[in-house]
């Protein structure tokens, strides 16, 4: 079994565009969506709708669960956007998935609310073992923009499968391919998939949705553009 893990996509259409082509040049046809499709970027009621559409499984994510309760006042530019039967559906999605990879047992979260802050990857293991409780030998999940893979001593694989829409330390999508067989003698194959896009037109959306309401347009832009962290 192949799976696409896919993450933050962040309202980011360019981004999610190219995804999906990367995704039918492979011929890829599961996709798990490890939450946040919406949020901070200007197309959010669209890169929502295409997870919806190709997700098998979505889970909430900390914007995803912020926007759908309207959590912050700010964020009227999403609410507006979204419409109530899609915020209906971020309130009620799932903050787990549990399975099987390769005869291992594995969660998959976002990061928050699971996480009470973004944990990177390569954070000391004591903050990450937790996560692995009480039997899990495979964990992973979203959240940091940075992907990953990583052992966790007498505990088992980590992976983070980065950022499509808003990655840090990066320009490009990012998202990983997960391959699995069915009992322990298996293999489990991690992938890391990093690949371009147009974040010009990325950044041009943005300053025209910031024209009509959406905040902080500015510093979405810088990281689409740079790859570096603008909020504080």
């Amino acid at each position: 079994m192949k799976i696409a893990m896919v993450a933050d996509l962040h309202g980011n259409l360019p981004a999610v565009e190219a995804l999906d082509r990367d995704l039918a040049r492979r011929g890829i046809k599961h996709i798990y969506c490890l939450g946040d499709m919406i949020g901070k970027g200007p197309s959010s009621a669209d890169t929502m709708d295409w997870a919806l559409s190709k997700c098998e499984i979505i889970l909430q994510g900390n914007w995803d669960g912020g926007i759908g309760f309207k959590e912050f006042p700010a964020d009227e530019f999403y609410y507006n956007q979204l419409g109530e039967k899609r915020m209906k559906i971020l309130r009620e999605l799932p903050k787990e998935h549990v399975m099987t990879l390769s005869g291992r047992k594995t969660r998959l979260i976002h990061g928050r609310p699971s996480m009470p802050r973004p944990i990177p990857i390569h954070d000391d293991r004591s903050e990450l073992e937790p996560y692995f409780l009480p039997d899990f030998e495979v964990l992973g999940y979203a959240d940091v923009h940075t992907q990953g893979v990583r052992i966790v001593n007498h505990r088992g694989t980590l992976f983070n499968t980065g950022s499509v829409g808003n990655a840090i330390g990066s320009t490009y999508v990012q998202y990983c391919i997960v391959e699995a067989g069915g009992v322990r003698e298996d293999p489990l194959d991690i992938t890391m998939v990093s690949l371009p896009y147009d974040n010009a037109r990325a950044a041009e959306d943005a300053r025209l949705a910031g024209e009509k309401g959406l905040v902080n347009w500015d510093l979405f832009i810088r990281e689409v553009l740079t790859g570096h962290y603008a909020r504080k």
